[in-house]
């Protein structure tokens, strides 16, 4: 296994909060003295108070995250809108015009029971509940997802890999062969799907042989999947750069 790397932005003086790419674009929150920084593609089009903690890319704007509001931007730093999304936001996934918010156990089980397990957000219109698509895909809290013909959503409470259609129906599932309780992040592509825990980084040719290769590793708990188009299938947030990286095997004949 070969682990093809770049690094696609760095940052000497300022901390890096959170990051995400598109194509060729690269987007970063900065930490800076008694405000935060957006950059785009290393130029800085927004200054803002701090309290920050999530930037990502929607199909034609980016939103921040803070506490329990997310704030649309234009690519230019025009503030678009606001909207209360609820507490303890797990992670922000490109999904239409917005993203679909995913919570952790505090915004599933806090003062909304129950109303929180799946939201969408977009920068025209009311946040939408998708409660109804969680409960048929048996998704409680931190459910992860991503890209693939066009979603897939690992499910650790029931250890299987949906696949969902462009509404978010479930299609059909798999069960996977391991443990996927301590998985940070995952990405699939027509040759493998890769699973990356804190030590280890599991191959599983879950469309073909269903062989599954082990390969240990260290990676950080700010990895996460690419859900935009891009060369690399995972970013990694350090404080002071950000590193795209795709494992690579060449099989024997």
């Amino acid at each position: 296994m070969i682990m093809e790397e770049e690094t696609i932005f760095t940052s000497k003086e300022r901390r890096i909060i959170d990051a995400d790419c598109k194509k060729s674009d690269v987007i970063v929150l900065l930490k800076g003295r008694g405000e935060n920084i957006v950059q785009l593609n290393s130029n800085t089009i927004l200054t803002c108070t701090t309290g920050f903690r999530k930037i990502r890319f929607t199909k034609e704007h980016f939103c921040l995250l803070e506490d329990s509001t997310l704030s649309f931007y234009t690519l230019g730093g025009r503030l678009v809108s606001e909207k209360d999304v609820g507490e303890d936001v797990f992670e922000l996934i490109p999904y239409k015009q917005g993203v679909l918010c995913v919570y952790g156990d505090e915004g599933v089980f806090g003062k909304k029971l129950g109303k929180n397990r799946l939201n969408y957000a977009a920068p025209l219109g009311k946040p939408e509940s998708y409660a109804a698509i969680a409960d048929q895909n048996h998704l409680l809290y931190e459910a992860l997802f991503a890209r693939y013909k066009p979603y897939a959503c690992l499910n650790w409470q029931t250890n299987r890999l949906l696949f969902l259609n462009e509404q978010l129906e479930r299609e059909r599932t798999i069960e996977v062969p391991f443990d996927t309780g301590n998985v940070i992040a995952f990405a699939l592509t027509h040759e493998f799907g890769a699973f990356i825990e804190e030590h280890k980084l599991r191959l599983w040719e879950f469309e073909t042989a269903g062989r599954v290769s082990e390969y240990p590793g260290k990676f950080s708990t700010k990895t996460k999947a690419i859900f935009h188009r891009h060369d690399f299938l995972f970013v990694t947030i350090l404080n002071h750069e950000v590193r795209a990286f795709r494992p690579s095997v060449k099989r024997t004949p």
